[in-house]
């Protein structure tokens, strides 16, 4: 029995490692991880580096910039707290 399970959880280890280096050489991702793949892989790997095109890796986009709406809504907290009559400077803090 022990063979057997030796045999198939290396076999899923196997086709992981294939399905992991054929997605990042799909993607262009490079690094310690694609080569531990790449080997982990072997032999079919060879085959997956002649039939998948390298990718290129996804640009990152900065988020936007939210300034603008941020001292916007400042502002109407501040406007909202005069016209309310509470201020941060005169709040009483009872004990």
């Amino acid at each position: 029995m022990l063979p057997f399970l030796q045999w198939a959880v290396g076999a899923i280890v196997w086709a992981l490692a294939n399905a992991v280096y054929v997605d990042m050489r799909r993607r262009g991702v490079r690094g310690f991880g694609r080569f531990a793949a790449f080997w982990v892989g072997f032999p079919v790997s060879f085959l997956w580096m002649a039939l998948v095109k390298e990718g290129r890796p996804l640009p990152i986009e900065p988020p936007g910039d939210d300034v603008d709406e941020l001292l916007l809504e400042v502002r109407r907290d501040r406007e909202a707290r005069r016209l309310g009559g509470r201020s941060d400077d005169t709040r009483t803090v009872d004990h």
